[in-house]
């Protein structure tokens, strides 16, 4: 048996579990959203009001909802990233905007909503990391 050819098909099967790992991770935090539970109020709050209860709560629901069925689905890729991008540029915004929620008492002190932040940014970057070596894959 071929070693790289081995190797290959390892990775890709990390991948793709990696990439089911996330459509979890964001069909459940979406479909939580899409029901009212927010248990991150403070922190969407903290950067963006609009989106943390009501009509706003449920539209980022259904837009992490999407990503993770984009990627469960494995179809659409250029949407998924776009949509990941946008995501993932949100998770930052918190850096920017949240910081009295993002850091307690302090800088470099995380408060839980400062952890799941941390968290949120490393899965955003995971998504991308699928999608781009599918992409690879393909070329």
């Amino acid at each position: 048996m071929n070693p790289s050819l081995s190797r290959q098909r390892y990775e890709d099967t990390l991948v793709t579990l990696l990439r089911l790992a996330l459509a979890l991770i964001f069909v459940w935090f979406g479909l939580l959203k899409i029901f009212g539970y927010n248990p991150v109020f403070d922190l969407i709050d903290a950067v963006t009001p609009f989106l943390a209860e009501g009509v706003g709560l449920v539209l980022l629901g259904i837009f992490e909802t999407l990503i993770g069925i984009g990627l469960a689905l494995n179809r659409v890729r250029p949407v998924v990233h776009a949509l990941l991008l946008l995501h993932l540029t949100g998770t930052f915004l918190t850096f920017i905007t949240g910081l009295e929620v993002v850091f307690q008492p302090h800088f470099p002190i995380l408060s839980l909503d400062g952890e799941f932040v941390v968290k949120n940014s490393a899965l955003a970057i995971a998504g991308l990391v699928v999608l781009l070596h599918q992409r690879s894959r393909r070329s």
